[in-house]
């Protein structure tokens, strides 16, 4: 950290001179980035901003109005003008500065310091830049172990909770990790309270973001057009002003240390998304990676000949694709589900190939008679079902050729993503999902995430805002197919209230809520928001 004005003015060299605040002693935390000694007047155009100017004012102007302009050239300086100003006495000034000069300077806030003995201004410089050169050797530093820990984090395939928790750590503020619709996916209090930090999330974030200049610290997470998140440092005490609302927030006030942490947690987390986290065996492998081509769509060559090679007995058999989703799992648990589908297929003496192909996610594509594909599925599952996890089983269509595994894969990918686990687990096959069930496969997709905010952001943002509940009524009447006289009897409102409402969300949107089509838009956006916030908070 640089040393402020006030910590200058604190030190032994300094003190020497017997120092006294004439002006601007409100702004005495100002940082020091330099000191410079000049006795020019018209020094301002070489200066940049920050800098603690010492001179004995033998060059100062004397008339009142010359060093109005002085004063002015000097905060003009940079983006805030120079830090302060000393000026010794006894050489230009017997006993006091000039009242014009105090004056100019008390209502510009500029610091104005009277030296009342001789000052070295020499001894005062060395002291001072021996403090910033200081300085920036420990922000160095603490880059580097920064660079350090971050770099293992990656290398160790970390999950974003343990990202959050290092830039918490080091930075010793609450940190969190959103995604684009404003859902913590993953923060760390840094000892303060619970509900401080991530209360009423949705709402105070919407309600930052709205208010514009509230000193929020945050980085995206992603490059642009693949962004997924946004990584926020908040405030040291969860009682500091927030948004327009007086939302517990973030401010302003943090060190360039802790916003350099913020964007190494923010590279972490993307690069997170690049790297696979589960280190396999040869063999495993060799099964990921065809199942994870397949289920990608790849087109495979010579895809019966590699089926053949993993063991996979497929001629004159049909084939099943068959997911196994693990919300929140480890690579144990994976390897586990993997090895219990294994030795099942064993002992019912079916041929199969079974791999993770991520963090939460075993995919097996296995062959049997025809028409025996549902009874072969259930048994499978009723065997995971013992081990007592928390999972779903998506379970594809059963093809006659190999060809058409991929398709069979693909299709159980869009059942598990789209379903929420069951006690006990069963299969669910395609043609027991729906739209909510399409919307939950693609709840983690940027651009639905982003279409959920294009149309609803305005309303969201206006709710939070004015603690209104228009969203609700917006989604009464979705559901009631655009019937006022159903909206109204859910609301529990008159009709005419209803009507009143429904004006207020059609201004606000900018949208005819006559207009069936505009409707149909709206509910979607609406279920979709819906199935992200049934999303447990990942710790």
């Amino acid at each position: 950290m640089l040393p402020t004005l006030a910590d200058v003015l604190a030190l032994p060299e300094l003190q020497r001179g017997d120092p006294v605040v004439v002006a601007g002693r409100d702004h005495l935390a100002r940082p020091v980035r330099w000191v410079h000694v000049s006795e020019l007047s018209d020094i301002a155009d070489l200066l940049s901003g920050d800098e603690l100017l010492l001179n004995t004012g033998i060059a100062l102007p004397s008339s009142p109005r010359a060093l109005r302009r002085y004063v002015d050239g000097l905060v003009g300086v940079g983006d805030a003008g120079i830090a302060g100003l000393a000026i010794e006495l006894g050489r230009r000034y017997t006993d006091a500065l000039p009242p014009a000069l105090v004056a100019a300077a008390e209502e510009q806030g500029l610091p104005l310091v009277a030296l009342r003995r001789e000052t070295s201004f020499v001894a005062v410089t060395q002291a001072v830049h021996r403090i910033v050169v200081n300085a920036h050797l420990a922000e160095l530093e603490a880059s580097e172990e920064a660079h350090r820990a971050f770099t293992r984090l990656t290398l160790g395939r970390a999950r974003p909770q343990q990202v959050v928790d290092l830039v918490a750590e080091m930075a010793d503020r609450p940190v969190v990790f959103e995604n684009l619709v404003h859902h913590v996916i993953a923060y760390n209090t840094a000892g303060r309270d619970h509900d401080a930090v991530i209360g009423d999330w949705e709402r105070r974030s919407r309600s930052s973001r709205r208010a514009g200049a509230d000193g929020w610290q945050a980085v995206d997470v992603g490059p642009e057009p693949g962004r997924f998140g946004r990584l926020v440092l908040l405030a040291d005490s969860a009682d500091s002003a927030g948004g327009a609302d007086g939302v517990d927030g973030v401010d302003g006030g943090a060190t360039p240390r802790q916003r350099m942490l913020l964007e190494r947690g923010a590279t972490a987390l993307a690069m997170g998304r690049l790297i696979d986290r589960d280190a396999q065996s040869l063999e495993l492998q060799a099964h990921r990676t065809l199942l994870t081509e397949l289920a990608a769509g790849v087109d495979v060559p010579h895809l019966a000949s590699r089926l053949t090679s993993l063991g996979l007995r497929w001629k004159g058999r049909h084939v099943t694709g068959l997911v196994v989703r693990l919300p929140g799992g480890d690579a144990g648990e994976l390897r586990g589900v993997a090895s219990d589908l294994l030795d099942e297929l064993r002992i019912r003496r079916a041929s199969g190939s079974v791999g993770p192909v991520d963090d939460e996610r075993v995919v097996a594509l296995v062959a049997h008679a025809p028409g025996a594909g549902d009874a072969l599925v259930d048994r499978l599952v009723q065997r995971l079902a013992r081990t007592g996890a928390r999972l779903v089983v998506g379970a594809g269509s059963p093809v006659e050729d190999v060809d058409g595994a991929g398709g069979s894969i693909r299709e159980a990918l869009v059942v598990a993503d789209s379903t929420v686990p069951t006690d006990p687990p069963r299969a669910v096959r395609l043609y027991d999902l729906r739209l909510r069930g399409l919307l939950h496969l693609l709840r983690h997709d940027p651009r639905v995430q982003q279409y959920v905010e294009r149309e609803l952001g305005t309303l969201l943002a206006h709710d939070a805002q004015t603690g209104e509940q228009l969203t609700r009524t917006l989604a009464a009447y979705c559901r009631a197919g655009g019937s006022k006289v159903r909206a109204a009897e859910t609301c529990h409102i008159s009709r005419p209230a209803l009507y009143a409402r429904l004006h207020r969300i059609g201004q606000i949107l900018d949208i005819d809520l006559a207009d069936p089509e505009n409707v149909l838009a709206l509910h979607v956006a609406l279920l979709a928001r819906d199935v992200m916030r049934d999303q447990p908070t990942i710790r």
